[in-house]
């Protein structure tokens, strides 16, 4: 009785070490669970910043190291030994500076991306038909923003003129919204310049707007008046 006493006696005080041996010190849990955080907070923000860009090529890299992560983040670090989590830091701490690695990429493309955005917020896209009534066969046109002191490509197209008295229509127009002065210059089938002073496009309907162009011979100014369709 006393030997099936000690047997037993001998078998608790063995599951009460292994037991003892397999939670890890609190000192090791402690930095285990602060460097599996960091790990999901580097794979959210990776994440987060991955749906606000247009470009989709780190998908694939992402989804490889998301694998990993959830592997590491669904373990029970309170169940394992020292031994256990000590081979677990140093992935964790490999994997996070990849998430940080992909960021530093992926933050640049959003940057790229927000900067197209605004620039996309300070243009507008103005479709037009104009009016050639002038005496003049225009072989070449373009459009002068005097803010920005910028010229466009030539708005007629390679090969296409347009005769006194006739209308071409499907003229796209790129306008800055912080612009306030505009000229469109042609050439005729001379090769001569004239300008034509234009309205004010912001206040131009974003449907569709007709240009007329007029021009004075005696005064020597042109006029491009503007109206909604």
């Amino acid at each position: 009785m006393k030997i099936n006493r000690l047997i037993c006696g001998a078998g608790t005080l063995m599951t009460a070490l292994l037991l003892v041996a397999c939670k890890p010190s609190p000192e090791k849990l402690s930095e285990a669970e602060a460097l599996k955080a960091a790990l999901v907070e580097a794979k959210n923000n990776a994440e987060n910043t991955y749906l606000d860009i247009t470009d989709s090529s780190l998908r694939g890299t992402l989804d490889e190291l998301a694998q990993k992560e959830s592997a590491i983040e669904n373990k029970d670090f309170s169940k394992l030994s020292d031994s256990m989590l000590e081979y677990y830091v140093p992935k964790m701490t490999e994997l996070t500076g990849e998430y940080q690695s992909i960021q530093l990429t992926l933050d640049a493309k959003l940057a790229e991306d927000n900067a197209k955005r605004e620039a996309a917020l300070k243009e507008a896209m103005l479709n037009a038909t104009v009016i050639n009534n002038t005496e003049f066969t225009i072989t070449e046109m373009v459009l002068h923003d005097m803010t920005s002191d910028e010229y466009s490509a030539n708005l007629l197209g390679d090969g296409i003129t347009v005769a006194a008295g006739y209308t071409l229509v499907g003229v796209d127009l790129d306008i800055k919204i912080d612009s306030a002065q505009w000229e469109i210059v042609i050439k005729d089938d001379g090769g001569k310049a004239y300008s034509f002073v234009c309205g004010d496009f912001n206040q131009a309907s974003r449907e569709g707007i007709y240009i007329t162009l007029s021009y004075d011979s005696t005064a020597g100014t042109g006029v491009a008046d503007i109206q909604n369709q």
